[in-house]
């Protein structure tokens, strides 16, 4: 097999890897059942099978009570704005300050209750309730026939809520429900929904079901500690705290996003559970406690991302710009790869060099592999040239770019950051597609630059194309570092070169190898 194969067949699966690594490494669902699974096993089904409600089928008539208007409160502190409805004590608007955010889809709300009962189901968002309010709390309460319900949120300091519903009167259990899921709330919508997913987390096992997994609906039934959903950049979850929920079901919305509903076949006189409204942010997901930061998708391997995630937050505390940690990271990354890539560049250049001495043996030993490979690494000692010295910095450096490659395309750091110009936002693609012409342009020089031989001019050309046309619609951040670190390559390239320029057919006169060739 030629050179030229060789190195297409390397690029092809070096890329490929790239692109699919991130699929391959998701938590399988593994104690997941669908929805046509639990009709069958169960007894509590969905009502529907394009709607997974965990539900009886009875339902129970509103109670008769004079129309009152719908009332809003607002609880609010330095992170959080929630504003309620009395119309059954759920949240209308969830708004993060920082990130100027909604997680509440308009029209929607957000956790309303429904209890379950031999008389049918009592869905308390069809009910107004009294209001009770202080700086920190609002009260909700409501008095029926037979049942006395009081629904109690509390704003704690940080991005989560407690919330306590006190019950006095017989029921059977309780479905607490964000069956309208969290809003989208990326420019590019497409690719927001693309990071969608339903988490559920029982017996310290956390699994997390992108839409292809529940497109048909899920209902699990075993203890479940809490579970969640995730958009691109944000993260909502619902912990139960005295009691476990028993079922919860996910479905996928008309509009691609998903919903979730979670409850219990218990009926304790109060049900206790904790709401956060967090960022998707690992060191503020990590302080809970509770496993959150591994909805965050650092790829593999993980503490290499986890590394990097703290090199880039340090620099930008530094520098105050997230571009210019980035070029500082590139910076940072030749210098510490510097002596593998200046030994394999040099060993490289030499292999090229070394070719027509390779093709004239290859002539020679046509019909004697056994000589020809005798002479062939003869030759390689004489020139003291390791054929696979290229491949190793590339084998050590792959882990750590397949962690680059996650973190930049996903890290909420990047998120609505600016660098200059053009580059208003480093978490989406270039607008204009400048950053990754260029860096195709610094691929283009970089391989001509670097090789000997002209016959491969085919290949020089086509593996720049190929990577721009991969990079086009990468993060603008992700197309920034590998830029920056193309250009380093290049100045690498012409040290080792001693000031060769691109076209240069040979090595200065004063290299070894290039002397002991022309004799």
């Amino acid at each position: 097999m030629g050179d030229t194969k060789r190195i297409l067949i390397a690029f092809a699966v070096i890329f490929g890897i790239l692109i699919i690594w991130q699929f391959i490494f998701r938590p399988p669902a593994q104690t997941a059942k669908t929805i046509e699974e639990t009709k069958k096993s169960e007894e509590v089904v969905p009502t529907e099978t394009t709607k997974p409600v965990i539900t009886h089928p009875a339902e129970i008539k509103k109670p008769t009570e004079p129309t009152q208007p719908e009332i809003e409160t607002v609880l609010e502190n330095s992170k959080l704005r929630i504003i309620f409805s009395n119309q059954g004590g759920v949240i209308k608007s969830a708004w993060l300050k920082q990130y100027k955010t909604e997680l509440v889809p308009k029209g929607n709300s957000l956790f309303s209750t429904t209890l379950w009962s031999n008389q049918g189901d009592l869905n308390l968002s069809n009910l107004m309730m009294t209001i009770k309010a202080t700086d920190s709390t609002v009260e909700y309460e409501k008095d029926l026939s037979g049942l006395k319900i009081k629904k109690i949120w509390r704003l704690n300091n940080d991005y989560s809520l407690n919330v306590t519903i006190n019950i006095e009167g017989q029921y059977q259990g309780y479905l607490i429900a964000a069956d309208a899921g969290i809003a989208t709330t990326e420019p590019n919508i497409a690719d927001d929904l693309s990071h969608f997913r339903f988490y559920c987390k029982a017996d310290k096992a956390l699994n997390g079901y992108p839409a292809g997994k529940i497109k048909n609906g899920i209902v699990r039934t075993d203890k479940i500690d809490w579970v969640g959903l995730r958009s691109k950049y944000f993260l909502l979850t619902l912990v139960g705290l005295a009691n476990k929920f028993d079922t919860v079901a996910a479905r996928i919305l008309p509009d691609k996003r998903i919903g979730f509903v979670a409850g219990a076949h218990q009926s304790p006189p109060a049900i206790n559970f904790l709401v956060f409204l967090n960022p998707l942010k690992y060191d503020i997901l990590k302080t809970n406690g509770l496993g959150f930061e591994n909805t965050v998708e650092l790829g593999w391997p993980k503490p290499f991302s986890i590394a990097i995630l703290k090199i880039l937050d340090f620099l930008f505390r530094i520098f105050r710009n997230y571009g210019v940690a980035i070029i500082v990271f590139s910076i940072l990354m030749k210098v510490l790869f510097w002596p593998l890539t200046h030994s394999s560049t040099k060993q490289m250049r030499n292999m090229q060099l070394l070719q027509p001495k390779l093709n004239e043996l290859k002539k020679k030993y046509k019909s004697d592999p056994q000589g020809l490979n005798r002479e062939t690494m003869q030759l390689y000692k004489i020139h003291k040239i390791n054929p696979f010295s290229g491949c190793l910095p590339l084998i050590i450096q792959l882990p750590i770019f397949w962690a680059l490659y996650s973190v930049l395309r996903s890290t909420f750091d990047l998120r609505q950051a600016n660098f200059m110009f053009w580059l208003k936002d480093l978490s989406l693609k270039d607008p204009y597609y400048i950053l990754p012409i260029l860096m195709g342009v610094s691929f283009l020089a970089q391989s001509l630059l670097t090789s000997a031989d002209k016959r491969n001019m085919a290949l020089q050309v086509f593996m720049p194309i190929f990577m721009t046309v991969i990079f086009l619609n990468f993060p603008s951040g992700l197309q920034l570092y590998w830029f920056i670190y193309n250009i380093l390559s290049i100045l690498e390239s012409m040290i080792v070169l001693k000031g060769g320029l691109p076209w240069r057919k040979t090595q200065p006169a004063t290299s070894p190898l290039t002397n002991s060739l022309s004799k």
